[in-house]
């Protein structure tokens, strides 16, 4: 058995003797001085318990080895593949109003429209305004495209910042009704700017 003054003299040489191993997990295995010192111990003097020891480390090594670049490969796999489908997403999905903007204040592209438009009258709904401000021509189109309802109900959303239940009172309708209308009137925008697209 090797004292522990000749331990701790032998592990400062433990990079000249991790060449000799060819495997790279065996070299890095070997490059701790706990296991180096095993293998020492072994070498002086083989028993069937030291080298029960050095397999049971190595396995454990070998384990954490290969699980940490499984787990490394899987977030790099996850990272690669959301990304791909936040690209496909982004390219496919045009600008709706209900669409969050990549901004920390999470605004909506409706809510931006709001610094755009100057109200003639404070309170009004008129469809009319939102068109006006627009720009973009395969919005104005779609948009021109909806009911009168549809129209005033996302005026009365995005411009004024109504909530259903306000809207549900001026159209005197039930806010489910409000809220049905306004997710139809998005997925109708939304396929029509697909088709302008």
């Amino acid at each position: 058995m090797i004292p522990e003054k000749s331990f701790r003299n032998e592990s400062k040489k433990v990079p000249k003797a991790i060449p000799y191993f060819t495997d790279y997990i065996v070299r890095r295995f070997f490059s701790y001085p706990k296991y180096y010192h095993l293998l020492c111990l072994y070498l002086e003097n083989p028993s069937h318990n030291i080298w029960i020891q050095l397999e049971k480390q190595f396995k454990l090594f070998h384990f954490e080895v290969r699980f940490s670049k499984y787990l490394s490969s899987t977030i790099r796999f996850a990272y690669i593949d959301f990304y791909r489908k936040k690209r496909k997403k982004d390219q496919r999905d045009v600008v709706i109003f209900d669409m969050k903007m990549y901004e920390e204040n999470g605004n909506t592209f409706g809510d931006k429209y709001i610094s755009h438009i100057e109200y003639e009258e404070k309170g009004s709904t008129d469809p009319q305004i939102l068109l006006d401000s627009m720009k973009n021509e395969s919005l104005y189109k779609a948009f021109s495209e909806l009911t009168q309802k549809q129209k005033v109900i996302l005026t009365s959303t995005y411009c004024m910042g109504y909530i259903d239940k306000e809207i549900a009172k001026m159209l005197s309708i039930t806010p489910q009704a409000v809220s049905k209308t306004r997710n139809s009137a998005l997925v109708t925008l939304k396929k029509r700017m697909r088709r302008e697209v």
